[in-house]
């Protein structure tokens, strides 16, 4: 050949793989015309590569005239259906390929190796012989081989069943009977990876029966068609799915369907057919090149939905699977509604939807947020997006009540604390977004979301020994189990407005429960005292409320308020000491008021943004 070999297989065969080896000789005999083929594989062990003898042996036409002219001249193809390269593949693996070949009263034989020069040796046979041509593929020149399934029977024969799955199911139309026969002889057999002295053969009766529809969508394209052919059938075991284009007699995989698209127990096959794929192939025919105008994500779309309509059809257990699926990402990610791949095929993989659809949210955030001004449609698609960021915000919400009302007497006060507001904990302006998913005030009331100060330890057990009363029980760590949040920082000059929370030891006994709630105020005072820009206090105490306690409660004057739980408010008011009011509106209110009353809240807004999530999704 004219061509330096070794660069020209790293040009053309850019990804090389054993199979390729087997693939392109068994291409070469069924073109000419071979109706057996018998491979053999000789390997002393698995990893003693350099023992590796592959023997190949055809019925076919041989390397009379017209085929060696054309096999010892690269890029020279029969037709335009063929590449005139396939054979480099052969050096890739093998520095040696002896080939014999007889047909009629002649007989070819010559070595094929890097720099082949086209010489052969030629004789006339003094009468007629059966066809017979043979390869053998000697010192094989990489380090290992890949993978058992390169040389076991069973698997090399489902891989040629696959890749000349379009040349069978031809032959069978046809009426021509044929035999592929995979033999392997090893010395050290290894029974544990299946490599054992076995043999394979491939004949009609081990390919699928197909079934054919037309596929025509011209949004794709106005003038061709595409034909699917489909194999859906029960199997034992786990089952296997394949799916590929048809080019030229051989087969091109794409993957359509993920891992688990498809139920154990069942064989799917998927074959498509159009004037779009013939030729349209890489040089090592592992890739599909489509022609100018045809966009592959359209394609492949295209494909995704007829593939999904067949499998929904003969396996119905996948509607119904996918249905739940879908059902759940309504309720549980309602914010996702629309970013969700409406083309599926088989069984929704729901990590992989979830994954997509989240990077399609941040995606379109990224593009609105870079925007120096908005357009019309890019504020229409703000307004979405904020919708959809609500929603995510609430369903975080969601989490923190059911965590909360999952919290019993065996937690400690600290972690109820932590859960409503974290200790210790200053937040920020410029950090607001982050922030707002760590202070969940909220669940006394949504006004408490945009309080932002928290104080150090240090700074607050200042403030919990200046108002400790006397006498009173105190928490686990020895002090009142009090957290406060304020609007702003209360070291500076402007006033603030603080929110208290003070969750006192459950108990029956309505003299201490009663004794508690005549606290609330003293406590205020002395804190109003301590920091004195404080211009209003918000004060939740969480008591056990027995129906004795609420009817003492109602005596005093305290308004019961609407609740699921049990709480109750009165208006008091503490005084600086140059006698400024300092208003306190205090409450007094069961842990289960708490977490139901945020719950109910939080389940309107839920359900008004996930209605909209809904519209949204749909328009």
């Amino acid at each position: 050949m004219d061509i330096e070999t070794s660069s020209a297989i790293k040009l053309f065969f850019p990804n090389p793989s054993l199979q390729l080896v087997y693939f392109e000789a068994i291409h070469n005999s069924l073109d000419a015309n071979a109706t057996e083929i018998d491979i053999d594989i000789d390997i002393s062990s698995f990893e003693k590569v350099d023992t590796l003898k592959l023997a190949i042996a055809d019925n076919g036409d041989g390397f009379n005239d017209e085929n060696f002219d054309r096999f010892k001249t690269l890029l020279r193809p029969r037709d335009y259906l063929h590449k005139g390269i396939g054979r480099l593949i052969f050096l890739n693996y093998f520095k040696k390929i002896s080939v014999l070949s007889e047909w009629d009263n002649a007989r070819r034989s010559f070595v094929f190796k890097e720099n082949f020069s086209g010489e052969a040796n030629f004789e006339e046979l003094k009468s007629a012989t059966d066809r017979k041509t043979i390869l053998v593929f000697t010192e094989f020149s990489n380090e290992r081989v890949k993978s058992y399934d390169n040389l076991k029977p069973d698997s090399l024969k489902e891989q040629v069943i696959d890749q000349f799955l379009p040349k069978f199911q031809d032959l069978r139309s046809q009426g021509v009977p044929f035999k592929i026969k995979i033999t392997l002889n090893t010395d050290e057999e290894n029974v544990k990876k299946g490599f054992l002295s076995s043999q394979s053969i491939i004949t009609e009766n081990d390919l699928p029966r197909f079934s054919t529809i037309i596929i025509e969508d011209e949004a794709f394209d106005a003038f061709s068609t595409i034909k699917m052919h489909y194999h859906i059938e029960r199997s034992q075991g786990k089952g296997r799915h394949f799916t590929a284009f048809d080019i030229d007699g051989r087969t091109v995989e794409i993957k359509l369907l993920s891992p688990g698209a498809v139920p154990a127990g069942y064989d799917c096959i998927f074959i498509f057919e159009s004037e779009l794929f013939h030729t349209n192939s890489d040089s090592s025919r592992q890739k599909l090149v489509l022609p100018d105008g045809v966009h592959e994500v359209s394609l492949n779309r295209l494909l995704t939905r007829e593939v999904g309509k067949i499998l929904a059809e003969k396996i119905p257990q996948i509607n119904e699977n996918n249905r739940k699926v879908k059902d759940g990402f309504e309720k549980k990610f309602p914010h996702l509604l629309g970013y969700f791949e409406e083309e599926t095929a088989g069984l929704i993989d729901r990590d992989d939807a979830l994954q997509i659809a989240q990077q399609k949210f941040f995606r379109i955030q990224k593009e609105i947020l870079q925007c120096e001004e908005l357009t019309d449609r890019e504020y229409e698609k703000s307004l979405e997006l904020s919708s959809r960021t609500l929603t995510e915000y609430i369903l975080y919400r969601e989490k923190i009540i059911r965590r909360m009302r999952k919290m019993t007497k065996d937690n400690s006060e600290s972690e109820i604390h932590n859960l409503i507001v974290p200790r210790y904990r200053k937040f920020s302006q410029e950090s607001m977004v982050e922030n707002v998913y760590q202070n969940n005030a909220w669940l006394l009331d949504d006004k408490f979301m945009n309080f932002r100060t928290v104080l150090s330890e240090g700074r607050m057990d200042e403030v919990i020994k200046h108002i400790r009363l006397d006498e009173e029980v105190s928490g686990e760590d020895g002090r009142p189990d009090i957290a406060m949040i304020f609007s702003a920082d209360p070291n500076a000059e402007r006033p603030v407005d603080v929110v208290m929370i003070e969750i006192k030891r459950k108990t029956d006994d309505e003299k201490e429960n009663q004794y508690s709630v005549n606290q609330l105020m003293d406590r205020a005072a002395k804190l109003v005292e301590f920091c004195p820009n404080i211009q209003r206090m918000w004060y939740y105490a969480v008591i056990q409320i027995s129906d004795q306690m609420s009817s003492r409660l109602r005596q005093l004057n305290w308004t019961p308020l609407y609740s699921t739980g049990k709480t109750f408010y009165q208006e008091f008011k503490a005084f600086k000491k140059d006698g400024t009011v300092v208003p306190a509106p205090t409450f007094v209110m069961s842990f289960d008021a708490i977490v139901s009353d945020a719950e109910t809240r939080n389940h309107i807004f839920l359900e008004i943004l996930r209605e909209g999530m809904k519209k949204l999704s749909q328009s």
